[in-house]
């Protein structure tokens, strides 16, 4: 299994709407982490000021179904908002999701685990 971190990143907006987005997100999703898991702001730019507009997870043992849920329920509640989960390791796969319904969910889940595999 893949020990590589996955990437939230937000296309599409301006980095200061993107670091309300990696906050707010960052918050949702830390109700699903485990003891063994971790999820930290990056600055997309070392040149910037922000607090980083970028989310990293390092995945321990919670299940990629309770993020994909954490996700889904992040983008109900950010109308509009997308979002690019780029998932780490040898061969990187990068996925698009906005306005996710309860079989997106399940399809993002099987996309992380999928890659998180190889």
């Amino acid at each position: 299994m893949s020990t590589g971190p996955i990437t939230f990143t937000f296309p599409d907006v301006t980095d200061d709407v993107a670091n309300v987005y990696a906050e707010d997100l960052k918050e949702a999703l830390e109700d699903t982490l485990t003891g063994s898991d971790r999820i930290e702001r990056q600055r997309s730019r070392s040149d910037s000021q922000d607090f980083g507009a970028t989310l990293v997870l390092v995945l321990g043992t919670t299940a990629v179904t309770a993020i994909a849920e954490g996700i889904r329920t992040w983008l109900a509640r950010n109308s509009g908002a997308a979002i690019d989960v780029t998932v780490g390791g040898s061969k990187k796969v990068t996925l698009h999701g906005r306005n996710l319904d309860s079989q997106a969910v399940q399809a993002l889940a099987s996309a992380i685990a999928s890659a998180r595999k190889e």
